[in-house]
């Protein structure tokens, strides 16, 4: 027995079928979807999103409660971040150097400024190079200075005293468990008819 074609239109009417059920599928999924996410806190849609946001903050477009914006890492604006600066000489070098403040308190994401004070105790040019280190080494990733003295070597004349600037930042993404820093200078004699390899604010 030879099976017999559906019609053009029958056909047709099934295909119209078949996408409205797979267009209403798809609708019914989105509040599906947003459950799930809210369910599991994905895409911002955690308990606190649902309530407004919890604990202390700004009234939002809906009357809830926004809390204040944050780095990936936590929220930046109550943090401060205590930063010590230490200094030493090399040996040999009669170079005599100390920072204006032993420490500040800083907030990531705001700059700030210092000077580091300069005395030459012999009766000769001195010729230096100033490096930098900080301790702990994961605080160094979101460090940035943005004027230093180590950006170039520096001479002093005979018992010359000079201020030298340092400007920095911490990133907004600063280590949320690192509440004390050290930002440390040590300075080694250069001969001034040597250049440096690369410039010297490349090297930093």
């Amino acid at each position: 027995m030879k099976l017999r074609r559906p019609s053009n239109a029958v056909l047709g009417l099934g295909m119209a079928a078949l996408v409205l059920g797979m267009f209403a599928f798809s609708y019914a999924n989105v509040p599906l979807f947003r459950l799930f996410c809210a369910h599991f806190g994905l895409f911002g849609s955690g308990k606190a999103a649902l309530r407004g946001g919890a604990g202390p903050g700004v009234a939002g477009a809906q009357g809830g409660l926004v809390t204040p914006m944050s780095s990936t890492t936590g929220n930046i604006l109550g943090r401060n971040v205590q930063v010590k600066f230490m200094g030493v000489a090399g040996s040999g070098l009669p170079v005599r150097f100390a920072p204006s403040v032993p420490e500040l308190s800083i907030h990531p994401g705001k700059p700030a400024r210092l000077t580091y004070a300069f005395i030459n105790m012999s009766d000769d040019s001195v010729f230096f190079r100033a490096v930098h280190s900080i301790v702990p080494n994961e605080a160094a990733k979101e460090f940035q200075l943005i004027q230093c003295f180590c950006f170039e070597d520096q001479a002093l004349a005979p018992r010359e005293r000079r201020d030298l600037p340092v400007y920095f930042a911490l990133s907004p993404r600063f280590p949320p468990n690192v509440s004390e820093m050290i930002l440390n200078y040590s300075l080694f004699p250069r001969d001034p008819k040597k250049g440096m390899p690369v410039p010297a604010a490349q090297a930093n």
